[in-house]
């Protein structure tokens, strides 16, 4: 399946291959915008319950292409419209929607406009005290760092330093007197 998504004037504009008519997404106000980004970074960082994305995504896309994807879509399809619909009305844009069909859609094309949507807003994942949902999401996908460093000499050595046994030296013979 083919996702095609380009801008028609102000509306971003979603082609499923083998469905004739596209899914038109009108944009909303900044702060809509906003206020779904903020909850969708609350669902995602655990803070609020996944039940609320359906109300996120039927927002994104609009009521009415919203009905038509339920109707006419399968799941797979239906997340191929949704997906791109909200994330056309946060501060990403069309770069949010290109990166989500780049990645592959799916899950995979939701990491990659997740990844991007993190760097939009400046969010790093060293900071130490969250003080949003984004940053406890973002501390969360970190792999775990060995915290315990090796006490073994084997351990310590250096990669490319041989570790097969050496030979015990011999004493040099003393010089004799002349």
């Amino acid at each position: 399946m083919t996702t095609i998504a380009t801008l028609t004037g102000r509306n971003l504009s979603i082609h499923i291959e083998g469905v004739d008519e596209p899914f038109i997404i009108a944009p909303l106000s900044g702060r809509r915008g906003k206020a779904l980004t903020n909850e969708f970074i609350a669902i995602c960082a655990g803070a609020s319950s996944a039940v609320g994305m359906e109300a996120i995504l039927r927002e994104s896309a609009g009521e009415d292409v919203y009905e038509r994807v339920q109707d006419e879509l399968t799941l797979f399809e239906g997340e191929s419209v949704l997906t791109p619909a909200f994330y056309w009305q946060t501060v990403l844009g069309l770069e949010g929607v290109n990166a989500y069909l780049a990645g592959g859609e799916g899950l995979a094309g939701a990491k990659k406009a997740l990844e991007l949507l993190i760097l939009s807003l400046g969010i790093l994942p060293t900071q130490t005290a969250p003080s949003t949902a984004l940053e406890t999401l973002i501390q969360k996908q970190e792999p775990t760092l060995r915290t315990a460093r090796s006490t073994t000499t084997v351990d310590r050595l250096p990669a490319n330093k041989p570790r097969a046994n050496r030979a015990v030296r011999k004493p040099k013979p003393a010089a004799s007197p002349e």
